[in-house]
């Protein structure tokens, strides 16, 4: 049996149900021994926990007759002797271990509630290993669990913590030459004799100390476990992941993953952006606002609890602040659009970087800003951050009354909150509508767009990417001819599908994640003409090499695709 189960009930069946029989229909009444000569009996397990007496002590006592016991079980404890049992008045069965119902109770880190059991018969003195973890040792072999091995004058018992050597006068010389089915050993396991570790303390359990010893995951795919959830909003929430083991993640901040999930028995992906930054390693952290009839961010919301396990893919995506060289930014961003860059702002923060950020952000009401505090509090201890809210739908009288910014982004309030416009690089993201007419503003103000970096937050990021199965397309004139040269098929395609799209109508296999040009994981190599989303015409010297994003690129002629 395992030290867990505590009646005999194990986990795997024992070798021979008939000697678990026995051993247990006469555990009920331990043996007895005389306590001293023509004195009362007293229970051989209370005798043995709580006395501790060895032979010498008994001399003394003027208990003689136990210094001249021939056989006996000499029990040693870091090589010392703490103890010595007569054999003469034990029963046939002798069972050793941790229960408070074992004849000799002894107490170990690793020892077994029931570990081992003598047996006398016929004379002889046999030896059965009961636990099936640790195990016991015969003259420093291991022995199979269940299997009677008769002991001569001298044998070596190891358990956990303690060696028992026995002491028998008639034992045959022979005996200890009948053991069958052990297993030779180099060296005993070192928690027969070595105390348990001190337990850690749970603020250790990252391992801070030995960080070079701990994984880092940079990409691919790796399930994680939910160590916590934070309501951020009434329709928000960040996902705290962390690993199965300790773990350390490695991306950029402003990145995203694509969550790997079974709805309902259908395969889905997802792709969320990282709202922590990799400042704070140990921690990958996802916020996802309820979308209204979005199957996943509402399912995600309702049914992930704290202990469960997600599996991720990525990181993915080029909306960083890693890419930018520039030491003045402004970010401008709506609703859940502020998750990358709170993760930008954190790793700004905790970096302490050389760097003047203006955050700009909009939600509808109080009660909708998510991470309200932090920004609040960022702004308040870092003198490189200045953090503006807007709300578009503040109501006069409310309980949450709001006092500062109200109404939308334009082109008066942008130039106030920022009047060094031109200096600062912009990161731009939510949803496209608001997107949209952010670029206009900053259009009109004569900003340069090549200091423009946007994130698309809208339908495609979060509604797609579900099984990968044929469909028909409804192609309009004028039509082109792409011949994707990995697969050797040549499709028909108008300037309006997108060449991903053109591949899944077709079975086509291709990666992708964003599905908004933002993660470079559908970039193929082309030959022909094309255009792009006008948000990556920008990219000319990328267009040039022949490299473009399939998910926002759309055939002008006809084509060669390296898919």
């Amino acid at each position: 049996m395992t030290r867990r189960d505590v009646d005999g009930n194990a986990g795997s069946a024992p070798p021979e149900p008939a000697f678990w029989e026995q051993l247990f229909a006469g555990l009920p009444a331990p043996v007895t021994v005389p306590d001293s000569p023509g004195g009362s009996a007293t229970p051989q397990s209370e005798t043995l926990g709580c006395r501790r007496r060895t032979w010498i002590d008994r001399l003394f006592a003027g208990e003689e007759s136990y210094a001249d016991s021939p056989d006996k079980i000499v029990i040693l404890q870091n090589g010392v002797e703490i103890e010595d049992v007569p054999i003469d008045p034990l029963g046939s069965w002798t069972v050793v271990g941790r229960h408070p119902r074992a004849h000799i109770q002894l107490e170990a880190y690793k020892l077994g509630l029931f570990h081992a059991a003598f047996q006398k018969k016929d004379g002889r003195f046999y030896l059965r290993a009961i636990d099936l973890e640790c195990g016991t040792l015969l003259d420093r072999k291991k022995i199979k669990a269940g299997v009677p091995v008769p002991l001569r004058d001298g044998s070596l018992v190891d358990i956990p913590g303690y060696q028992l050597r026995i002491r028998l006068a008639n034992s045959p010389a022979t005996a200890g030459e009948e053991i069958v089915e052990a297993e030779e050993l180099a060296e005993v396991p070192s928690y027969f004799y070595v105390p348990p570790p001190a337990p850690s303390s749970p603020v250790l359990s990252n391992l801070t100390e030995n960080r070079a010893t701990i994984a880092l995951w940079s990409g691919g795919v790796t399930s994680l476990k939910v160590a916590d959830i934070i309501e951020e909003t009434a329709d928000t929430k960040t996902f705290r992941l962390v690993g199965e083991k300790p773990l350390l993640f490695s991306y950029r901040p402003g990145q995203f993953v694509t969550l790997l999930l079974t709805i309902d028995g259908e395969y889905i992906e997802r792709s969320y952006s990282i709202s922590s930054s990799p400042s704070r390693p140990h921690v990958l952290e996802l916020t996802v606002k309820r979308v209204p009839g979005g199957r996943v961010s509402n399912w995600l919301c309702d049914h992930v609890m704290r202990g469960e396990r997600l599996t991720i893919k990525g990181p993915a995506g080029k909306f960083s602040c890693f890419d930018c060289p520039a030491s003045n930014m402004l970010f401008i961003g709506a609703g859940s659009g502020i998750t990358p860059m709170m993760s930008m702002s954190r790793w700004i923060a905790d970096t302490t970087a050389d760097v003047d950020v203006k955050f700009l952000v909009s939600f509808k009401s109080p009660a909708d800003i998510i991470f309200r505090k932090e920004l609040e509090l960022i702004s308040a201890r870092h003198t490189c951050f200045r953090v503006a809210v807007t709300l578009t739908s503040a109501s006069p009288g409310r309980t949450d009354s709001w006092t500062g910014l109200t109404g939308r982004f334009d082109k008066s309030m942008i130039h106030a909150l920022v009047p060094d416009l031109d200096q600062r690089h912009v990161f731009l993201c939510g949803p496209e509508s608001f997107a949209a007419e952010v670029r206009r503003i900053l259009q009109e103000l004569g900003f340069d767009q090549t200091k423009l970096h946007s994130e698309s937050f809208g339908s495609s990021r979060v509604a797609r990417g579900g099984k990968r199965v044929p469909k028909p397309l409804a192609l309009s004139e004028p039509r082109h001819r792409v011949h994707f040269i990995k697969s050797d098929r040549t499709v028909e395609t108008d300037e309006t599908v997108t060449l991903l799209e053109l591949a899944e109508a077709h079975g086509i296999e291709m990666d992708y994640a964003c599905r908004t040009g933002s993660c470079a994981e559908c970039e193929v190599s082309f030959t022909g003409t094309l255009s792009e989303k006008p948000e990556f015409e920008k990219d000319r010297r990328r267009k040039e090499n022949g490299i473009a994003f399939a998910c926002c690129s759309v055939a002008l002629s006809d084509l060669e695709v390296e898919a």
